[in-house]
């Protein structure tokens, strides 16, 4: 486990802690920040996932992600023309 999991995973335990305290002591503030942290946690591991699958597929098929990344780039630009023609016309 690297850093960025161990930071995930902190912030995820953490605002548990801190949303169960804020129930039992009858803080809303409190347990609604503590929810919010321990989302932030779960959502920094999802991220954190998706970064490494991303890196593992992109080593093991380099130009498999070379023409997504063209075919993205492609569409992106595509659709950056047609909005630009629309918008001076």
């Amino acid at each position: 486990m690297d850093t960025r999991h161990a930071h995930a995973v902190a912030n995820e335990v953490a605002g548990g802690a801190q949303h169960l305290a804020g129930r039992m002591l009858g803080d809303p503030a409190m347990g609604l920040a503590g929810k919010a942290k321990m989302l932030y946690g779960k959502s920094q591991q999802a991220l954190n996932d998706a970064a490494d699958a991303t890196r593992d597929n992109v080593a093991d098929k380099p130009m498999t992600a070379l023409g997504l990344a063209a075919a993205v780039g492609f569409a992106l630009g595509a659709a950056w023309a047609l909005n630009r023609s629309k918008s001076e016309a």
